[in-house]
């Protein structure tokens, strides 16, 4: 694949998988989810980046486009939306049952 720089919108959401996450905070809460970028390597098995956003301040439209720009554009995220990102192959991950991040 070429650099993530060069991909379609269209080609980065086939390699994006999409979760949602429910909790409790003194009453029902859910976010949105997003891993992106997986590879099985010697070093590590997961994904590289995540992003997840609480369904009160966007959609998961929203979050994809914002997680786009992250990835693709090195657009900084706005401060209402969580990530995690693995600097090195050893610290790749694997979506949790809960969100952890």
């Amino acid at each position: 694949m070429a650099s993530h720089t060069e991909v379609s919108k269209k080609e980065f959401k086939e390699l994006c998988s999409f979760h949602t996450y429910t909790g409790w905070n003194g009453h029902r809460i859910k976010f949105n989810a997003i891993y992106f970028d997986w590879k099985d390597t010697e070093e590590g098995r997961g994904f590289k980046y995540a992003v997840a956003m609480n369904i009160k301040d966007g959609t998961k439209a929203e979050l994809f486009a914002e997680l786009y720009k992250w990835v693709c554009e090195c657009v900084a995220l706005p401060w209402y939306i969580r990530y995690k990102c693995a600097v090195e192959d050893k610290q790749r991950f694997k979506p949790g049952l809960s969100l952890n991040f």
